[in-house]
């Protein structure tokens, strides 16, 4: 076995490490919306009243793209906290 005071990278330097990122967050954020686009689709089919010439596009494009979007900008607000919370 190795001791990790012995250890080093490849050209020799230094490295620490710092605090855990929050991934867990991300996951959970994911998750949460990804079950807000199914209650947004399913009231989009049940209850808007929308024609299927609508409703087809919003729901194979529409709403997984969005879902997408939301989640990164999100997870992008929780990295610029992460990174500056020093």
């Amino acid at each position: 076995m190795v001791d990790s005071e012995d250890t080093t990278t490849l050209i020799g330097r230094k490295e620490t490490h710092g605090r855990p990122y929050p991934g867990l967050l991300e996951k959970l954020i994911l998750v949460i919306l990804v079950v807000v686009a199914v209650m947004v689709g399913q009231w989009m089919w049940t209850e808007s009243n929308w024609s299927a010439l609508v409703l087809w596009p919003a729901t194979v494009c529409g709403l997984p793209l969005s879902t997408l979007i939301a989640t990164e900008i999100l997870s992008r607000i929780v990295q610029v906290i992460h990174a500056n919370s020093d």
